[in-house]
């Protein structure tokens, strides 16, 4: 179990190494076509219409309110500012206000504003698409909701590490499928927390230390993996805790000390499988709602070690019964069939969650060869178009 004085050692070592190799990127700008407008230096994209902003004028020392164009001219040409570059505004604490991403702007680099703790509200425009590592690391003056916008697809490492000042909710838009490692670690701030159908994946320490989330927190049902640490002493939450029905793999410590729920319940029909220990230490419910006709399953499972209560309530827990789908022979050494009516799909994960295969399928069956891989437990997700069932299959030696 990594502690939180080591974690954020290993994460100070990470930005020192990225803002090492920022100075290093910085040397070379002289080299590069960089042009000054306003309070601003640029460069043309290859695209030849839109520009890229590199970074202040000023620098680090740059003081007042920011305020971004969304074009620029230079030379007689009008360009449209379509990104903001790495390290463009890193270290500037004296920059204050509210900060608009104009909605030209598709992009934000890596640290492009790590350290801006004087900025106190945060608007991102409905055109990003990517919001780089470590963009908005530590700046703490943000107060406020965060919303996410549906045009954001990609929220990289540490994107706001340590934004400790948001008030409001924080939503994640319908874009984001993945939520990576230390997204929103220790953002203390944020009151709830709704995350979008389109996440499949969340990732080591996301939401370490989110203390001031309260209500209730619904993983979704795309959702199938949630890494290490992912919730880890959250502990405001005070309502249920509904897992979904596609989960397969939690990982140790996920939900750690998050002791202020009431209530949990899981819709996966197959006992998602613990990759780690201590995944709900300092869980303070005692009781789990599970699927109909599965309570065997979890009995028999890791889940029985933390969920001294395990209970199914046919009525308020929308999912399939295990039996609408066949999948034969399991074990397997080899091909397997997979039975149900109306079936939309197929996909295959190994225990950590991990998608190996993916396929769209019609009709009432479908065949899957399993000897490309390893010995060992995988799952298989099957959409319907009454829902979501999943199977373990078991590859057995060859």
């Amino acid at each position: 179990m990594k502690s939180d004085s080591s974690f954020c050692k290993k994460a100070a070592y990470v930005v020192l190494s990225i803002l090492f190799l920022g100075v290093i990127g910085l040397t070379h700008l002289n080299a590069q076509d960089v042009f000054s407008v306003g309070d601003f230096y640029y460069q043309i994209n290859d695209d030849g219409v839109s520009a890229t902003l590199m970074s202040h004028i000023d620098g680090p020392a740059a003081t007042g309110e920011l305020s971004i164009p969304s074009t620029i001219s230079y030379n007689g040409n009008n360009y449209a500012v379509t990104r903001i570059g790495k390290n463009a505004f890193i270290s500037c604490g004296n920059l204050t206000g509210l900060l608009t991403i104009p909605n030209t702007v598709t992009y934000l680099g890596e640290n492009a504003f790590l350290g801006c703790s004087g900025l106190t509200e945060l608007d991102l425009g409905d055109a990003l698409d990517t919001i780089g590592p470590a963009a908005f690391y530590g700046c703490k003056g943000f107060t406020g909701s965060l919303t996410i916008p549906n045009s954001v697809k990609s929220m990289e490492t540490a994107a706001f590490y340590g934004c400790t000042g948001f008030t409001g909710a924080l939503t994640i838009g319908n874009g984001v499928e993945r939520i990576e490692s230390a997204t929103f670690y220790r953002c203390t701030g944020f009151s709830s927390l709704s995350l979008s159908d389109a996440v499949t994946f969340i990732g080591t320490s996301a939401f370490w230390g989110c203390s001031g989330f309260t209500d209730s927190l619904t993983i979704p049902n795309s959702v199938t993996c949630i890494e290490p640490n992912a919730f880890r002493n959250c502990s405001g939450f005070t309502g249920t805790l509904t897992l979904g029905s596609a989960l397969v793999s939690i990982g140790g410590e996920a939900f750690y000390n998050c002791s202020g729920f009431t209530e949990v319940i899981t819709l996966a029909t197959e006992p998602p499988v613990f990759s780690f220990e201590d995944v709900f230490a300092g869980f303070s419910c005692t009781t789990l709602t599970v699927p109909c006709h599965c309570i065997p399953a979890y009995q028999n499972s890791e889940w029985h070690g933390y969920f001294s209560t395990i209970i199914d309530d046919c009525n308020n827990v929308p999912e399939l019964d295990e039996t609408m789908a066949t999948v034969y022979p399991n074990p397997t050494n080899g091909t397997i069939t997979i039975e149900a009516e109306n079936m939309e799909g197929i996909s295959v994960y190994n225990m950590l969650g991990e998608k190996l295969f993916e396929v769209t399928a019609s009709g009432n069956g479908i065949e899957y060869d399993f000897n490309p891989l390893d010995v060992g437990g995988y799952i298989v997700r099957i959409q319907t178009k009454n829902g979501i069932l999943t199977k373990r299959i078991v590859v057995e030696g060859k």
